[in-house]
C-alpha cells in the first residue's frame, strides 16, 4: 500500500530476469521494484538494452521471470497456472513497438482486432463484428478499412489497429512498449493524444516504455529511469524535470531539445560505452561513465532511497 493506505493496481517487488547466453548470463532486469496506481501512467525510460522492454514483457508474462513477484490486485500473476493466466489476459494487454511486425500480414484489420474476442469465446459472430466496429471507431479507423490488410495501411493506422486489438477485451492495465518510436513525428503526436484520450474515457492504467524523455513527459504521472537492469531514479514527472538527481538521468535530460528561443541547456556527454549486461560493474552500475564518481561508487551498490517528496534515487552522492 502507499502512504495513504491505498493498494496499487500493480506492485512489482525484486523482479529479476536473466537470460542464459552461451557460458554467460545476461542480467536484463536485476532487482526492480515499483508500483502503479489505478488510472496513472508510469513512464519507464532508458537507453536501448537497459531492460525496460523486458520489464514490461515480464509484467504480463510474455516472458517468464527468473525471480521476484508481480502482484495485480493482490494476486501474484507469476504464480498463476496457464488457464488462470489466460483469464488474466483480459485484464492485462500490450501495445507493441513495431505496428507492422506485431500484426499478422495474412489477416485483415477486422480479423486482427477480433482475434482476442475469438480466442476468449466472447459473444456471437454478430456481437464480435459489432464490437470490432466500435473499437475501430474508438481508435479513429474508418469502417472501410475493415477488410484491408496491414501492407495497405500506413504506420499510424497500423498502430491504431494494434491499439484496438489491445482494447478488445476491455483491459484495465496496458504495457505500451515504445508505441510511437517507429512512427513519424507528426503521427507520434496523434497516437500519444489518442492514448491519453483512451485513458481518460476508459480509466486505463499504463506502463509506458520509451527511450525518449520528451515523449515520456507527455503522458506520465511518474517516471522511472532505468540503467543496465536497475531503476536509478523514480519520481513524479514534473519533479524529475525540475530536480533531476541521478547523474545518468541528468545526462538523459540534457539530450532533450529545448524549444524556447535563446534558451540553452548544458549538454552532458557520457564517456565510454554501456558496460556488458553479462558482466555488469560492481557497486553502482553507472560509475564507469559517471563524472561525479567517488571510490565508494565502485565498491558499494546504492539503494533506491527517498530523497523527499516521493522522489527516489539510487546514488551515493544524492544521499550524502
Amino acid at each position: 500500500m502507499n502512504s495513504d493506505g491505498i493498494r496499487p493496481l500493480l506492485e512489482v517487488r525484486d523482479l529479476v530476469k536473466h537470460f542464459k547466453v552461451g557460458a554467460g548470463t545476461v542480467h536484463a532486469v536485476d532487482g526492480v521494484s515499483f508500483s502503479i496506481m489505478e488510472g496513472e501512467t508510469l513512464g519507464l525510460v532508458g537507453e536501448s538494452g537497459c531492460g525496460k522492454s523486458t520489464t514490461g514483457r515480464v509484467l504480463i508474462r510474455l516472458t517468464d521471470a527468473t525471480s521476484g513477484s508481480v502482484t495485480y490486485q493482490g494476486q501474484d500473476i507469476l504464480a498463476l497456472n496457464k488457464p488462470k493466466m489466460t483469464a488474466m489476459r483480459r485484464e492485462m494487454q500490450i501495445i507493441f513497438q513495431d505496428p507492422f511486425s506485431s500484426i499478422d500480414p495474412r489477416k485483415t484489420v477486422g480479423d486482427t482486432i477480433g482475434k482476442p474476442l475469438y480466442i476468449h469465446h466472447i459473444g456471437t459472430k454478430r456481437e464480435r463484428e459489432e464490437r470490432i466496429d466500435h473499437l475501430m471507431e474508438l481508435v479513429g479507423l474508418s469502417s472501410r478499412l475493415y477488410n484491408k490488410y496491414p501492407h495497405e495501411l500506413d504506420g499510424g493506422r497500423r498502430q491504431r489497429v494494434g491499439i484496438a486489438r489491445a482494447l478488445a477485451l476491455s483491459p484495465r492495465f496496458i504495457v505500451c512498449d515504445e508505441p510511437v518510436s517507429a512512427l513519424d513525428v507528426s503521427i507520434q503526436a496523434q497516437i500519444l493524444n489518442l492514448l491519453e484520450e483512451l485513458q481518460d474515457t476508459m480509466g486505463l492504467t499504463y506502463l509506458f516504455v520509451s527511450h525518449d524523455l520528451s515523449v515520456i513527459k507527455h503522458l506520465s504521472n511518474r517516471i522511472a529511469v532505468m540503467y543496465l537492469g536497475k531503476i536509478v531514479e523514480l519520481s513524479p514527472s514534473l519533479d524529475l524535470f525540475k530536480n533531476t538527481l541521478h547523474p545518468y538521468a541528468q545526462a538523459l535530460l540534457s539530450a532533450v531539445p529545448v524549444a524556447k528561443l535563446r534558451r540553452t541547456r548544458e549538454r552532458i556527454i557520457l564517456t565510454g560505452g554501456v558496460p556488458s549486461p553479462i558482466n555488469p560493474p560492481s557497486g553502482c552500475r553507472f560509475h564507469t561513465r559517471c563524472r561525479h564518481k567517488t571510490p565508494i561508487c565502485s565498491e558499494q551498490e546504492p539503494r533506491l532511497l527517498d530523497a523527499g517528496n516521493n522522489h527516489f534515487v539510487a546514488c551515493h552522492l544524492a544521499h550524502r
